[in-house]
């Protein structure tokens, strides 16, 4: 089993049904990284990187 490296983010499910906070490792600058709800399975990618291309 994979161990998580401190620090941590949470991230908690955005399911109605589900809404379980988990932790997640920070990532460096500019990277992201695909995680799975350990309780309902639903996918999320973070940190969500905005987008600046609408500003020019």
């Amino acid at each position: 089993m994979a161990r998580l490296v401190r620090p941590t983010w949470a991230i908690r499910c955005t399911q109605s049904g589900c809404r379980t906070l988990f932790e997640v490792a920070e990532l460096e600058e500019g990277k992201q990284q695909e995680v799975v709800c350990p309780n309902c399975g639903e996918h999320y990618v973070y940190p969500i990187v905005e987008n600046n291309n609408e500003n020019q």
